[in-house]
Order: structure tokens, then C-alpha cells, then sequence
């Protein structure tokens, strides 16, 4: 009755969870909520029948981190999105991907239809006018731009403000002629130049080189008109020409950079052809995209945990302290994000949107130290604040239960930061497989880090070793983030992700050295005590292998499906579900044949967790492969090993408990009698 009520609290926790993985996760809204579903269709489409244009789409509003969901059928293209992003969804879609250079005309004035968010503002030009213009939010200066209300001579665009000192970003209007001094088109790529700038260059004899050519001669000649570089109706600033490439200067500070690099991932995304929108409509709530958007991130979770629990199988932890535990590492999330924007909000210096300079190699010392102490110390402790309760229950006795909560209330952070994450993708097939197979094991090792100096407290008493850990956690953590933002370093940060997997079974193994701590355990020297190495470590490294090759093929599965006609056939849905299986089974694998110690001192013999004392072993017998121990307490199996490690475990128990089992039978009740 006592479990079956333990159960019942422990499914409440559960499901208390899920509520406040949404509250935590959901920044504005659910997923699906506000949708609109925008239309356009192409005045023609170059490239004949194998143009996709639903994977140019995708690629394009990938390019601008939009999570959306795409059709298309023809020359039409439907795109599902939530309605903030529906004006962003627009002019990158109607954007061709030609940059155009125009020349401003400082006296040309408008007056905005809707001045809401919006200031009037001046300044006097070098030539003696006076140019006027109207600043605020971006999205204040769109609406703004769409409906100027100017003649047909001109037209009106949107540009940042400069200001390495201003925090938030604000955007000011920017009348130009309506007709382009020229248009870089086809011929054309984009690099960095020195500081936050862009370099645009061209092949020889294209268009976009005439075009580059002629902006040369203008600068020569030192017309009067300031010319302008726009993407679409944003505009990039006032270029400089060099010798061989026109020159975008963004500014200073680490914004210009961020800024510098979203420009030229857009610019670098896949050409469209003519895109005109032809309808908007708003959506019914699509919830079960906002289930899933919940209910998922618990579930991968929840796998995860599955995989952890199966290295504490000695003394497993209860249910309900392990769900109790992972509420509390969600719940976590909640005050970290707090205290991360706020730190952010200091300096932007200290954002770690902006620390890695645009992705930049160079920035990585910058970047990584931003991450690790904006994001990583703040991120582990609030997992280690998390998992402080089950620390100081009875129940927390053996020096793995340290891991087993450290990892729970990690997975339990990282089920609340996914939330958000799938929601932001729209539960987009890459996305979801690459925080499944990437992000959430990092959270996890961060986690065993120091949960493994939590539990090994219970041995050393030695708290101080908690706190180190929690830091060379955090660094860990911010280099993981730091190679993610870099260009180019992913790989850098897969490597690292097992690097960690591989410090996590060293920690578990260490951990399982020991059971349930005891006085007379603890009595024990640690030089005392002597090790011998079991398991199948070609079956483990075989299995460990093969997760990483079926995670893999996942990914490469869901990019597929996601930039594919998104009609997954039978062949599909079954070739998936048998990768999931045999990831499961690889993943058992890995659990049942990780190497392990068994220990063998004074106190008795531990080995996975349990810990038995010579008192309560009965007697043991050797076979081929492992040692079986009869015990009190149940009969235990230490193995299997080589031949010659046998061996040498049943010598040494042999010393302790003699070679004949009906002798030590009779001792043992002997020392029954004498106890009562």
C-alpha cells in the first residue's frame, strides 16, 4: 500500500512537471497559438521542374534562426508561422537576394500613418541639409517603412542605429530614390574584412562586378549623393569602396559583429525567385503542436533517465525522490534564465549572444570565458540547487546516488530549456535530434561532474571538492557553448561531448566501487583496498560505437526529412522506427557491459553498488567466467572477466572465506549464536 501511494505522488510530480516545464520553457506563448499562414506564389520560376522551392524557403528562414513550416505545390509556397514573426517571414521571402545600392535624398520628408513607438528625429548632412527621420523598435519602424505614404520617386528603408553603448536595439527610417543606382546580383559573395566589417566582392566579368566598377567610379568622381546598401527594404549602411570589393563597415562593439554575421548568413542563404504575397490568414491554435512542444522534451528526458537509472541497479532510488528531483532541476531553468538576462543586461560584453564576435575563431578565449561564467556557473549551479534536496534525504547513502541525482535534475533543466527550443523550430526534425543527441547527454555529463563530488562527500567529506567541481562543470559547460557559436568548431564541440561521455563512465565506475556507506566502510583505508576489472570492454566499445553511428544516421535521417518533400513513405517511417530500436538496444548495451571494478578489503567485497560485508557472505563458487557470491542478501555475480582475473578475485576471497562453503557456514552460525 506504502509503494502504491508513493507511485501516486510520484506520477503527481510528473505531471506537475509537465505543467511547469510549459511555464518555464514558454517565454510568450505556446507553440501553435498565434499561428498565420502566409501565401505567395512566384512569377516564374527559373531552373525548370527540379527547383524546390519549399527547400529554398526553409533554407532561407534557416538562415535567419525562423523555425516555420513549409509547403509549397507549383509556383506557390505556403508558410505556417507565429504571427510576431509573420512581418521578419515577409521581407525575408519577398527579399530575391540581390543587394541594390541606392542613393539618399536628405530632403525628401514623410509622415508615418501610424506613429505609434516612434520619435521624430534630425541632424544636419555634411552638404548643409537637414535630414529628418523617425526612430524606435525595429518593429515600429517596419510598419513604419510599409506605409509611408511617400510619392512613387521615393522609397523608405529600415536601419539599425549605431551605438556600441546602447543596449537595446533601435532602428531609424531612411528615404532613398526609388530607382537603384545599381544592383549586385548574380557573381557576388560575401567575407569578413577587418573589425565588424563585410567585404563584397566579385567574380570577374559578372554583373555584380559592372556594378562594383561603377560604385568605384562614382566614389572617384566624390558625388554628392550618399549611397546606401540594402537587402530588401533593410538597409546595410553607407559602403566604402577598396580596390577590388565594396566595404560594409557595421560599427563597433560585440552587437556590430552579431549583426555583421546575420547579415551575411542572409545574404549567403539560397537566391528566390519573385516571391508576392497573395494572402494572409490567421490559424486555429494548432495544439498539438503545443503538446509536443511540452510533452516531448519530458519524454527524451525521460529516455535518458531510463539509460542513467540502469547503473544504479543495486540500490535504486525511489520514484518519487528521483521525480520530485527532476521538477525541481526544471523548475531551476526558471530563476537561471532570470539571472542570466540580467547579467547580460550589464554589459554587452556579457551577453553570450554576442560573445563569440560573429562566430569568429579568434573570439573563442572571449567567448569561452562569457559562456562559463554567464552561463555555464550559473546553469550548473542551479542544477546543483536542484538536486540539493535529495542530497539531504536518508535516502541519498552510496556515492553514486550523487550522479543518479545530479544527472536527474540536470535532464529535468534541460526537458524546461527544450521547451522553448522545440518550440522556437516548430519541432523541426534537425533541431529536435540534434538537442536530443547532443545537448541533453552535455546537460547530463555536466551534471555527473559534480554529482559525483556530491557523492563521493559521503566517503571523503571533503564539501569543498563539491565547489570545484560546480566550476571546472561550468567551464566544460561554457566550452561546449563557446565552440558551438563559433563557426566552423561543431565538430570541435562533438568531440568534446565525448570526451565528457568518456569522463562519465570514469566517474560511474568510480562511484559503483562503493555501496550503501557505512561506519565500517568508511573505516577502511583506501590503499587497502583491491581492484580487479570486469566486464566485456569490446562489446562496451562496439555498442558505445554503434550509439554514436545510429544517432547519426538519425540526424542525417531528419535532415533529410526536413528539407525533403515532407511525404515520409512507409519504407521511411519503418527504416526510422528499426534505427530507434537498434539505438535502444545499443544504448542496453552500453549499460550491461560497461567495465566495473570489483572491490575486495577488509569490510567485505563491493562491486556495481553493492556492498557486501564477509559477515553476510555465505560463500562463493568460481566458474569460467565470474565468481558467484552466495550472500545474505541475495546471491551476486562478479563478472564476467578473463580467465586469469577470475582467478585471482577467488583466491583473494578465498583467503577471507576459506575454500570449503560447508566450514564457513557453520562459523557464520557459530557468530549468529554468540550475537544473540
Amino acid at each position: 500500500m506504502r509503494d502504491g501511494s508513493r507511485t501516486l505522488r510520484s506520477m503527481a510530480v510528473l505531471l506537475l512537471v509537465v505543467a511547469l516545464v510549459a511555464l518555464v520553457g514558454c517565454s510568450e506563448a505556446i507553440a501553435g497559438a498565434n499561428d498565420v499562414e502566409l501565401s505567395y506564389e512566384a512569377d516564374r520560376l527559373t531552373g525548370g521542374p527540379a527547383v524546390d522551392l519549399r527547400m529554398l524557403v526553409l533554407r532561407r528562414l534557416a538562415a535567419a534562426q525562423i523555425g516555420a513550416d513549409v509547403t509549397d505545390e507549383g509556383a506557390k509556397v505556403r508558410i505556417v508561422v507565429d504571427e510576431g514573426l509573420s512581418a521578419s517571414v515577409d521581407e525575408l521571402v519577398t527579399w530575391s537576394g540581390t543587394l541594390a545600392l541606392y542613393a539618399t535624398d536628405p530632403s525628401a520628408a514623410f509622415t508615418p500613418l501610424d506613429p505609434t513607438g516612434l520619435e521624430a528625429a534630425s541632424a544636419t548632412t555634411p552638404s548643409g541639409s537637414t535630414e529628418r527621420w523617425f526612430e524606435g523598435p525595429r518593429e515600429a519602424v517596419v510598419r513604419a517603412a510599409e506605409h509611408a505614404g511617400i510619392d512613387r520617386e521615393h522609397r523608405v528603408l529600415v536601419e539599425p542605429l549605431r551605438g556600441a553603448a546602447r543596449r537595446e536595439a533601435r532602428w531609424r527610417t531612411r528615404v532613398v530614390h526609388a530607382r537603384p543606382l545599381g544592383e549586385i546580383d548574380d557573381g557576388f559573395f560575401v567575407s569578413w574584412g577587418d573589425g565588424a566589417t563585410l567585404r563584397f566582392r566579385a567574380e570577374a566579368g559578372s554583373e555584380a562586378s559592372s556594378t562594383l566598377g561603377q560604385a568605384r567610379r562614382r566614389a572617384a568622381g566624390q558625388a554628392p549623393a550618399v549611397e546606401v546598401l540594402a537587402r530588401g527594404r533593410t538597409s546595410l549602411g553607407t559602403p566604402s569602396v577598396a580596390a577590388d570589393a565594396l566595404l560594409v563597415d557595421f560599427g563597433e562593439g560585440p552587437q556590430a559583429y552579431a549583426r555583421a554575421q546575420q547579415e551575411r548568413k542572409l545574404i549567403a542563404s539560397p537566391r528566390l525567385p519573385h516571391l508576392r504575397r497573395v494572402g494572409a490568414v490567421g490559424l486555429p491554435p494548432d495544439r498539438i503542436l503545443g503538446a509536443a512542444c511540452v510533452f516531448l522534451p519530458v519524454l527524451l528526458s525521460l529516455g535518458w533517465l531510463v539509460f542513467v537509472r540502469r547503473f544504479d541497479r543495486a540500490h535504486p532510488e525511489p520514484m518519487w525522490l528521483v521525480a520530485v528531483t527532476f521538477a525541481f532541476g526544471a523548475f531551476a531553468a526558471f530563476p537561471a534564465a532570470l539571472l542570466e538576462a540580467g547579467i547580460a543586461r550589464l554589459s554587452p560584453w556579457l551577453d553570450p549572444s554576442y560573445a563569440s564576435l560573429g562566430g569568429r575563431l579568434a573570439a573563442l578565449p572571449l567567448s569561452f570565458l562569457v559562456f562559463t561564467l554567464v552561463v555555464g556557473l550559473v546553469e550548473e549551479g542551479a542544477k546543483l540547487g536542484g538536486a540539493l534536496f535529495a542530497a539531504r534525504r536518508k535516502e541519498f547513502d552510496e556515492p553514486v546516488d550523487g550522479i543518479v541525482y545530479g544527472v536527474v535534475s540536470s535532464l529535468g533543466f534541460a526537458a524546461a530549456e527544450n521547451v522553448r527550443y522545440f518550440a522556437m523550430s516548430r519541432l523541426s526534425a534537425p533541431a529536435v535530434i540534434a538537442r536530443c543527441f547532443l545537448a541533453v547527454p552535455a546537460h547530463m555529463f555536466f551534471g555527473a561532474i559534480w554529482g559525483y563530488a556530491l557523492g563521493a562527500q559521503l566517503v571523503t567529506h571533503k564539501r569543498w571538492r563539491v565547489v570545484l567541481a560546480t566550476f571546472g562543470a561550468a567551464a566544460a559547460h561554457g566550452l561546449f557553448d563557446s565552440l558551438l557559436a563559433a563557426d566552423g568548431a561543431a565538430g570541435f564541440a562533438l568531440v568534446l561531448n565525448l570526451l565528457l561521455a568518456s569522463a562519465f563512465v570514469t566517474v560511474i565506475r568510480r562511484a559503483l566501487r562503493h555501496g550503501v556507506v557505512s561506519e565500517e566502510a568508511k573505516a577502511v583505508p583506501a590503499m587497502e583496498r583491491r581492484l580487479y576489472r570486469v566486464g566485456r570492454p569490446k562489446v562496451f566499445v562496439g555498442a558505445a560505437v554503434a550509439v554514436h553511428l545510429l544517432a547519426l544516421g538519425i540526424f542525417v535521417l531528419g535532415v533529410w526529412y526536413q528539407y525533403a518533400r515532407h511525404r515520409p513513405s512507409l519504407a521511411f517511417v519503418g527504416g526510422s522506427s528499426v534505427m530507434v530500436v537498434l539505438l535502444a538496444a545499443a544504448a542496453l548495451g552500453v549499460s550491461n557491459a560497461l567495465p566495473l571494478d570489483v572491490a575486495v578489503d577488509s569490510f567485505g567485497v563491493t562491486f556495481a553498488g553493492a556492498a557486501r560485508a564477509w559477515s553476510r557472505i555465505r560463500s562463493f563458487a568460481q566458474k569460467e567466467d565470474h565468481v558467484e557470491l552466495d550472500c545474505e542478501a541475495g546471491p551476486i555475480m562478479l563478472g564476467p572477466g578473463d580467465p586469469d582475473v577470475v582467478a585471482e578475485i577467488a583466491q583473494d576471497l578465498g583467503a577471507h572465506l576459506g575454500s570449503g562453503p560447508s566450514g564457513r557456514v557453520a562459523t557464520l552460525m557459530a557468530v549468529d549464536r554468540s550475537r544473540r
